[in-house]
Protein backbone atom coordinates (compact mmCIF):
# COMPACT_ATOMS: atom_id res chain seq x y z
CA UNK A 1 0.00 0.00 0.00
CA UNK A 2 1.28 3.47 -0.94
CA UNK A 3 0.62 6.84 0.73
CA UNK A 4 -2.25 8.87 -0.72
CA UNK A 5 -1.02 12.09 -2.35
CA UNK A 6 -3.29 15.13 -2.25
CA UNK A 7 -4.46 16.69 -5.51
CA UNK A 8 -5.30 20.18 -6.71
CA UNK A 9 -8.94 19.36 -5.86
CA UNK A 10 -8.07 19.29 -2.14
CA UNK A 11 -8.63 22.98 -1.48
CA UNK A 12 -10.17 25.22 1.15
CA UNK A 13 -10.90 28.90 1.61
CA UNK A 14 -7.54 30.55 2.19
CA UNK A 15 -5.70 27.87 0.21
CA UNK A 16 -4.45 28.15 -3.37
CA UNK A 17 -3.00 25.35 -5.46
CA UNK A 18 0.25 26.72 -6.92
CA UNK A 19 1.74 23.88 -8.95
CA UNK A 20 2.79 20.26 -8.94
CA UNK A 21 6.26 20.04 -7.46
CA UNK A 22 8.57 17.24 -8.58
CA UNK A 23 11.43 15.99 -6.44
CA UNK A 24 14.74 14.81 -7.85
CA UNK A 25 13.52 11.22 -7.52
CA UNK A 26 10.55 11.93 -9.83
CA UNK A 27 7.98 11.89 -7.03
CA UNK A 28 5.38 14.65 -7.62
CA UNK A 29 3.16 16.33 -5.02
CA UNK A 30 0.95 19.44 -4.96
CA UNK A 31 2.32 22.71 -3.58
CA UNK A 32 -0.28 24.92 -1.86
CA UNK A 33 -0.15 28.52 -0.69
CA UNK A 34 -1.81 28.85 2.72
CA UNK A 35 -3.05 32.25 3.87
CA UNK A 36 -5.38 31.41 6.78
CA UNK A 37 -5.21 29.16 9.84
CA UNK A 38 -8.47 27.55 8.78
CA UNK A 39 -6.95 26.47 5.46
CA UNK A 40 -3.84 25.20 7.25
CA UNK A 41 -5.90 22.99 9.54
CA UNK A 42 -8.18 21.83 6.74
CA UNK A 43 -5.38 20.82 4.35
CA UNK A 44 -3.65 18.90 7.11
CA UNK A 45 -7.02 17.28 7.83
CA UNK A 46 -7.38 16.31 4.16
CA UNK A 47 -3.99 14.57 4.30
CA UNK A 48 -4.80 12.71 7.52
CA UNK A 49 -8.21 11.49 6.37
CA UNK A 50 -6.89 10.47 2.94
CA UNK A 51 -4.17 8.39 4.63
CA UNK A 52 -6.25 7.02 7.49
CA UNK A 53 -5.95 3.47 6.09
CA UNK A 54 -2.25 3.87 5.30
CA UNK A 55 -0.73 5.41 8.41
CA UNK A 56 0.14 8.63 10.24
CA UNK A 57 0.91 12.00 8.66
CA UNK A 58 3.73 14.02 10.24
CA UNK A 59 5.12 17.51 9.61
CA UNK A 60 8.54 18.89 8.78
CA UNK A 61 9.04 22.66 8.75
CA UNK A 62 11.87 23.93 6.51
CA UNK A 63 13.14 27.29 5.30
CA UNK A 64 13.21 26.43 1.60
CA UNK A 65 11.76 24.18 -1.08
CA UNK A 66 14.38 21.62 -2.10
CA UNK A 67 14.44 18.77 -4.62
CA UNK A 68 15.01 16.08 -1.98
CA UNK A 69 14.13 15.08 1.58
CA UNK A 70 17.51 13.66 2.54
CA UNK A 71 18.61 13.05 6.14
CA UNK A 72 21.53 15.22 7.23
CA UNK A 73 24.25 12.53 7.25
CA UNK A 74 23.57 11.60 3.63
CA UNK A 75 23.36 15.05 2.07
CA UNK A 76 27.08 15.24 1.26
CA UNK A 77 27.71 11.52 0.80
CA UNK A 78 27.31 9.26 -2.20
CA UNK A 79 27.79 6.00 -0.34
CA UNK A 80 25.10 4.79 2.03
CA UNK A 81 27.63 2.75 4.00
CA UNK A 82 28.09 4.28 7.47
CA UNK A 83 30.94 2.51 9.23
CA UNK A 84 31.60 5.57 11.41
CA UNK A 85 27.98 5.66 12.61
CA UNK A 86 27.80 1.90 13.19
CA UNK A 87 30.98 2.05 15.25
CA UNK A 88 29.51 4.75 17.49
CA UNK A 89 26.20 2.90 17.90
CA UNK A 90 28.06 -0.23 18.98
CA UNK A 91 30.16 1.76 21.45
CA UNK A 92 27.13 3.36 23.11
CA UNK A 93 25.24 0.05 23.18
CA UNK A 94 28.09 -1.59 25.09
CA UNK A 95 28.61 1.28 27.53
CA UNK A 96 26.99 0.49 30.90
CA UNK A 97 26.46 4.16 31.78
CA UNK A 98 24.56 4.96 28.58
CA UNK A 99 22.73 1.66 28.63
CA UNK A 100 21.25 2.67 31.97
CA UNK A 101 20.79 6.37 31.20
CA UNK A 102 18.97 5.69 27.92
CA UNK A 103 16.92 2.85 29.42
CA UNK A 104 18.00 0.47 26.67
CA UNK A 105 16.59 -3.04 26.63
CA UNK A 106 18.62 -6.03 27.80
CA UNK A 107 19.44 -9.09 25.76
CA UNK A 108 19.15 -12.58 27.19
CA UNK A 109 21.49 -15.59 27.38
CA UNK A 110 20.55 -17.49 24.23
CA UNK A 111 19.35 -21.04 24.61
CA UNK A 112 17.81 -21.50 21.17
CA UNK A 113 17.69 -20.03 17.69
CA UNK A 114 14.61 -18.13 18.77
CA UNK A 115 16.65 -16.50 21.53
CA UNK A 116 19.31 -15.47 19.02
CA UNK A 117 16.62 -13.84 16.88
CA UNK A 118 15.19 -12.12 19.95
CA UNK A 119 18.62 -10.69 20.86
CA UNK A 120 19.18 -9.55 17.29
CA UNK A 121 15.90 -7.66 17.36
CA UNK A 122 16.68 -6.06 20.74
CA UNK A 123 20.09 -4.89 19.50
CA UNK A 124 18.54 -3.47 16.34
CA UNK A 125 15.92 -1.58 18.32
CA UNK A 126 18.51 -0.27 20.80
CA UNK A 127 20.53 1.09 17.90
CA UNK A 128 17.41 2.75 16.49
CA UNK A 129 17.01 4.50 19.85
CA UNK A 130 20.60 5.69 20.00
CA UNK A 131 20.61 6.92 16.42
CA UNK A 132 17.30 8.72 17.04
CA UNK A 133 18.81 10.50 20.04
CA UNK A 134 21.90 11.43 18.02
CA UNK A 135 19.68 12.91 15.33
CA UNK A 136 18.00 15.12 17.87
CA UNK A 137 21.08 16.29 19.77
CA UNK A 138 23.89 15.92 17.20
CA UNK A 139 21.86 16.32 14.02
CA UNK A 140 23.78 14.00 11.71
CA UNK A 141 22.29 10.54 11.08
CA UNK A 142 20.18 8.59 8.59
CA UNK A 143 17.04 9.72 10.41
CA UNK A 144 14.85 12.67 9.43
CA UNK A 145 13.27 14.92 12.07
CA UNK A 146 9.47 15.21 11.99
CA UNK A 147 6.81 16.26 14.51
CA UNK A 148 3.14 15.56 15.08
CA UNK A 149 2.41 19.16 16.11
CA UNK A 150 2.17 21.56 13.15
CA UNK A 151 2.80 24.56 15.42
CA UNK A 152 6.28 23.23 16.13
CA UNK A 153 6.87 22.51 12.43
CA UNK A 154 5.87 26.08 11.60
CA UNK A 155 8.26 27.44 14.27
CA UNK A 156 11.15 25.45 12.81
CA UNK A 157 10.50 26.70 9.29
CA UNK A 158 10.36 30.31 10.52
CA UNK A 159 13.91 30.16 11.91
CA UNK A 160 17.41 29.90 10.49
CA UNK A 161 19.86 27.42 12.01
CA UNK A 162 23.41 28.72 11.53
CA UNK A 163 26.29 26.32 12.23
CA UNK A 164 29.68 27.63 13.28
CA UNK A 165 33.04 26.41 14.50
CA UNK A 166 35.15 23.44 13.41
CA UNK A 167 32.82 20.74 12.17
CA UNK A 168 29.83 23.07 12.68
CA UNK A 169 29.36 21.99 16.30
CA UNK A 170 27.95 25.35 17.44
CA UNK A 171 24.42 26.32 16.38
CA UNK A 172 22.78 29.74 16.49
CA UNK A 173 19.01 30.03 16.00
CA UNK A 174 17.74 33.24 14.40
CA UNK A 175 14.26 34.43 13.48
CA UNK A 176 13.75 34.82 9.76
CA UNK A 177 12.75 38.35 8.77
CA UNK A 178 11.09 39.67 5.61
CA UNK A 179 12.88 42.51 3.86
CA UNK A 180 10.88 45.34 2.28
CA UNK A 181 12.35 44.39 -1.09
CA UNK A 182 11.19 40.79 -0.75
CA UNK A 183 7.67 41.81 0.19
CA UNK A 184 7.53 44.28 -2.74
CA UNK A 185 8.65 41.63 -5.22
CA UNK A 186 6.06 39.23 -3.86
CA UNK A 187 3.26 41.80 -4.21
CA UNK A 188 4.30 42.69 -7.76
CA UNK A 189 4.61 39.12 -9.03
CA UNK A 190 3.38 36.27 -6.83
CA UNK A 191 4.58 33.71 -9.39
CA UNK A 192 8.20 34.91 -9.29
CA UNK A 193 10.74 32.51 -7.80
CA UNK A 194 14.02 34.35 -6.99
CA UNK A 195 12.96 35.51 -3.53
CA UNK A 196 10.52 32.77 -2.60
CA UNK A 197 12.76 31.16 -0.01
CA UNK A 198 13.18 34.57 1.63
CA UNK A 199 9.42 35.08 1.84
CA UNK A 200 8.07 31.66 2.70
CA UNK A 201 8.52 28.70 4.93
CA UNK A 202 7.38 25.25 3.87
CA UNK A 203 5.65 22.49 5.80
CA UNK A 204 6.23 19.08 4.27
CA UNK A 205 3.55 16.50 5.02
CA UNK A 206 5.13 13.05 5.36
CA UNK A 207 3.05 9.86 5.61
CA UNK A 208 4.39 6.83 7.48
CA UNK A 209 2.69 3.43 7.30
CA UNK A 210 1.13 1.56 10.18
CA UNK A 211 2.98 -1.54 11.29
CA UNK A 212 1.43 -4.99 10.97
CA UNK A 213 2.57 -5.58 14.55
CA UNK A 214 2.05 -3.43 17.62
CA UNK A 215 4.64 -0.66 18.22
CA UNK A 216 7.37 -1.63 20.68
CA UNK A 217 8.45 1.03 23.17
CA UNK A 218 7.67 3.84 20.73
CA UNK A 219 9.23 2.16 17.69
CA UNK A 220 7.30 1.22 14.56
CA UNK A 221 9.13 -1.00 12.09
CA UNK A 222 7.83 -2.12 8.70
CA UNK A 223 9.60 -4.03 5.95
CA UNK A 224 11.14 -0.86 4.50
CA UNK A 225 10.69 1.97 7.03
CA UNK A 226 11.15 2.72 10.72
CA UNK A 227 9.93 5.52 12.95
CA UNK A 228 10.87 6.33 16.53
CA UNK A 229 8.75 8.43 18.88
CA UNK A 230 11.42 9.87 21.17
CA UNK A 231 8.83 10.81 23.79
CA UNK A 232 8.05 7.14 24.35
CA UNK A 233 11.60 5.84 24.02
CA UNK A 234 13.50 8.12 26.40
CA UNK A 235 12.85 9.31 29.95
CA UNK A 236 11.81 12.95 30.15
CA UNK A 237 15.08 14.15 31.68
CA UNK A 238 16.07 14.05 27.99
CA UNK A 239 13.79 17.05 27.80
CA UNK A 240 14.14 18.48 24.30
CA UNK A 241 12.32 15.67 22.43
CA UNK A 242 9.36 16.00 24.81
CA UNK A 243 9.25 19.79 24.36
CA UNK A 244 9.34 19.50 20.56
CA UNK A 245 6.87 16.60 20.10
CA UNK A 246 9.74 14.84 18.39
CA UNK A 247 9.77 11.81 16.14
CA UNK A 248 12.31 10.60 13.61
CA UNK A 249 11.80 8.48 10.49
CA UNK A 250 14.05 6.71 8.00
CA UNK A 251 14.43 3.83 5.58
CA UNK A 252 15.66 0.48 6.83
CA UNK A 253 19.18 -0.50 5.78
CA UNK A 254 18.26 -4.03 4.66
CA UNK A 255 16.73 -2.72 1.41
CA UNK A 256 19.77 -0.63 0.45
CA UNK A 257 21.34 -3.32 -1.72
CA UNK A 258 23.61 -0.95 -3.67
CA UNK A 259 24.74 1.00 -0.57
CA UNK A 260 23.71 4.37 -2.02
CA UNK A 261 23.16 7.55 -0.02
CA UNK A 262 20.24 8.52 -2.27
CA UNK A 263 18.35 5.46 -0.98
CA UNK A 264 17.61 7.35 2.26
CA UNK A 265 15.74 10.17 0.48
CA UNK A 266 12.25 10.28 2.07
CA UNK A 267 10.63 12.22 -0.80
CA UNK A 268 8.47 9.23 -1.78
CA UNK A 269 6.60 9.54 1.54
CA UNK A 270 5.62 13.18 0.97
CA UNK A 271 1.92 13.71 0.23
CA UNK A 272 1.83 17.52 -0.06
CA UNK A 273 3.83 20.68 0.60
CA UNK A 274 2.29 23.77 2.22
CA UNK A 275 3.92 27.18 1.96
CA UNK A 276 3.22 29.99 4.41
CA UNK A 277 4.36 33.61 4.39
CA UNK A 278 6.80 34.10 7.27
CA UNK A 279 4.94 37.13 8.59
CA UNK A 280 1.73 35.07 8.70
CA UNK A 281 3.54 32.27 10.51
CA UNK A 282 4.70 34.63 13.28
CA UNK A 283 1.25 36.15 13.60
CA UNK A 284 -0.38 32.73 13.95
CA UNK A 285 2.19 31.41 16.40
CA UNK A 286 2.38 34.49 18.58
CA UNK A 287 5.16 34.90 21.13
CA UNK A 288 4.02 32.82 24.07
CA UNK A 289 6.51 30.94 26.23
CA UNK A 290 5.70 27.58 24.61
CA UNK A 291 6.95 28.82 21.22
CA UNK A 292 10.16 30.41 22.46
CA UNK A 293 13.62 29.00 21.91
CA UNK A 294 14.23 28.44 25.62
CA UNK A 295 11.27 26.05 25.73
CA UNK A 296 11.89 24.16 22.49
CA UNK A 297 15.68 24.01 22.99
CA UNK A 298 16.09 23.98 26.79
CA UNK A 299 19.58 24.59 28.14
CA UNK A 300 21.65 21.76 29.68
CA UNK A 301 20.96 23.27 33.10
CA UNK A 302 17.32 22.17 32.63
CA UNK A 303 17.71 19.38 30.08
CA UNK A 304 19.74 16.92 32.15
CA UNK A 305 19.90 14.42 29.29
CA UNK A 306 21.50 17.09 27.11
CA UNK A 307 24.00 17.74 29.87
CA UNK A 308 24.81 14.02 30.08
CA UNK A 309 25.64 13.93 26.38
CA UNK A 310 27.78 17.09 26.50
CA UNK A 311 29.85 15.59 29.32
CA UNK A 312 31.12 12.79 27.05
CA UNK A 313 32.96 14.40 24.11
CA UNK A 314 35.31 11.39 24.03
CA UNK A 315 32.36 9.29 22.83
CA UNK A 316 30.51 11.70 20.54
CA UNK A 317 33.17 12.78 18.07
CA UNK A 318 32.94 14.41 14.63
CA UNK A 319 30.67 14.09 12.70
CA UNK A 320 28.50 13.08 15.67
CA UNK A 321 29.46 15.79 18.13
CA UNK A 322 26.65 17.05 20.32
CA UNK A 323 25.58 20.49 19.03
CA UNK A 324 25.93 23.44 21.35
CA UNK A 325 23.23 26.13 21.00
CA UNK A 326 23.84 29.80 21.78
Amino acid sequence: MEPVILTRKNTAEGCEFIKDFTFRSGHTVPLYDISTTGALNQLIGHAKVANSQYGNVYYRGVDGLYDNVMPSLMRKRTSGSCDDLHSLLNTVCQDAYFHNSLKLRNTIVPQSQQDFEFNKRIMRYNKYCIEALLQHYAGSTRFLDVVDNHWVAMWMGAHHFHFHGKGGKFCQIQERKLSIASVYEYLVDRKSTPKQNAIYEYIILIAMPYSETAPEHGIIETETLVEVDLRKVFPSFYLRPHAQHALVVRRRDKQNINQEAAYYDMASQVVAVLRVRIDNAYEWLGYGTLVKEENLFPSPSIDQGYNNLLMHPEVFKYPFEILKYY
